[in-house]
């Protein structure tokens, strides 16, 4: 199987291959195996954090006040 990749991606991958004693398809297999190790699903501590605004004191809310009615 052959991939063709940019001469500027491949110029970067080089030296990163070099740097860790590794083959291109060595470091290549490496990345695709690090990346497939990510948790498939987020667990609850994962869920990302909404911003708050804090609006000022706010009465309760009544049918009132959303319909003309």
């Amino acid at each position: 199987m052959s991939l063709d990749i940019s001469s500027e991606t491949e110029a970067r991958l080089v030296p990163k291959a070099q740097e860790q004693g590794l083959s291109i398809d060595a470091l290549l297999e490496q990345l695709l195996d690090d990346a497939g190790a990510a948790p498939a699903r987020a667990t609850n501590s994962d869920a990302p954090q909404l911003p708050v605004r804090y609006l000022g004191v706010r009465g309760s809310l009544h049918r009132r006040d959303i319909y003309n009615a």
